[in-house]
């Protein structure tokens, strides 16, 4: 009997040093990203830049937090996050009403939206709506997961169309003549056209709007309303209008 109590203590011990858990860092704020988005969130020359990072490294000076970034897969992003793996997600995120469900998202620091992406030989130079109009029953491609994929199954119904891993893929595919428009997020739409300048075409337009905003485990109401309070400060004092500039001029 003695030797079986004893047994079941000294499990009870080294199960409770295997399952034991400890608690975040307070004095650093774990960013979760996925880095693939410019100008939001990449890399670039190896170090975590855009908008996104921007945002973070002001965020943890304000709230004195050393700001770590967790690179993590885009569709394990509130996965990782209610598993508390991070603390806030600041990776381009648009607010929908599935993902509410989950996390709370902070106020929107951004209006964003869909626009499209065109080659030179497909566009109509009037603009953007033309140029969506000459190809909504062509091949549209879009990347899986996104809203982006939601928005042209939505609107798009007469179309082919052709859902990509990434963006890069999409552009690769444009190019090539295998899609006729890609429709994305407006920044990185904005973006791809700026590196691939002689081939493809964009507007500053957008056919839709899509607040960005961070999100935020429901479990942690303190730093929703700390960040909450700080975007605020922001968009007041003009801190906002400097970063968003910097990396997306359209917008001004």
């Amino acid at each position: 009997m003695k030797k079986t109590i004893g047994l079941l203590a000294v499990t009870a011990l080294l199960t409770g040093c295997i399952t034991q858990s400890h608690d975040p860092d307070p004095t650093v704020l774990r960013v979760g990203v996925a880095a693939n988005s410019q100008p939001i969130i990449f890399k670039q020359g190896g170090t975590i830049s855009g908008v996104e990072a921007d945002y973070a490294k002001l965020l943890g000076k304000e709230l004195g937090r050393k700001v770590v970034f967790v690179e993590t897969p885009w569709n394990k992003l509130i996965d990782s996050l209610e598993n508390n793996k991070f603390d806030i997600i600041m990776s381009g995120m648009t607010i929908t009403g599935a993902r509410s469900m989950r996390i709370n998202f902070t106020t929107p620091y951004m209006q964003s939206g869909m626009t499209g992406l065109y080659r030179r030989d497909s566009y109509d130079p009037s603009g953007m709506l033309a140029s969506t109009i000459i190809n909504q029953n062509k091949r549209i491609g879009c990347v899986k997961d996104t809203t982006g994929e939601y928005f042209i199954f939505q609107r798009f119904s007469r179309a082919d169309k052709k859902t990509y891993s990434n963006a890069n893929n999409a552009v690769s595919a444009l190019k090539n003549g295998k899609i006729d428009m890609f429709i994305h997020d407006a920044p990185m739409i904005w973006w791809l056209s700026a590196i691939n300048e002689s081939d493809l075409v964009s507007f500053p337009d957008i056919l839709n709007i899509e607040p960005l905003a961070w999100g935020i485990s429901k479990n942690n109401m303190e730093l929703l309303d700390e960040v909450n309070a700080l975007v605020a400060k922001w968009s007041k004092d003009g801190t906002s209008q400097r970063i968003l500039g910097n990396w997306l001029p359209n917008i001004q």
